[in-house]
């Protein structure tokens, strides 16, 4: 299976994980510095619509782009993630994905080598940064499970 094809599984795999759960199983913190399955969600939603989103539109129509580190940390706590909806995050998670993924299906192979200039990281291709991306998701679903 490819990165598009994992990064594509994501939000189905994030819906099942928190199918039937109850509000206080949504909220449930293990740790205080820890994410509840909602925390995820909101926090997938967020890193989505103002990270990867916009570094695909841009590293695919610029030249050397410079993308914005994105602080999940710090948007949790401004944003109060544990006391906001899952369901429409989920579905704007859902919807920037989608989007994503379909511009990701446009590309020819070249286009995974064309690169950006990512903070704290340095100069990555396009496939670094899904390969990232990819791995971002896995270490959030991992989390979900044992939460689930």
């Amino acid at each position: 299976m490819n990165v598009i094809d994992l990064l594509e599984q994501t939000p189905e795999r994030v819906r099942s994980l928190i199918a039937g759960k109850s509000e206080e199983a949504l909220s449930f913190k293990p740790a205080p510095d820890e994410f509840s399955l909602r925390e995820n969600v909101l926090h997938l939603r967020d890193i989505d619509v103002e990270g990867y989103e916009g570094r695909i539109i841009r590293i695919l129509s610029e030249r050397d782009p410079v993308f914005a580190d994105v602080n999940g940390a710090k948007l949790a706590r401004e944003r109060n993630y544990n006391a906001q909806p899952v369901g429409p995050a989920l579905k704007a998670f859902t919807a920037s994905r989608a989007r994503s993924i379909e511009r990701l299906r446009a590309i020819v192979p070249a286009d995974l080598e064309r690169t950006g200039e990512l903070g704290g990281v340095g100069r990555v291709t396009l496939q670094e940064l899904l390969e990232r991306w990819a791995q971002h998701d896995s270490e959030h679903l991992a989390e979900m499970s044992r939460l689930a």
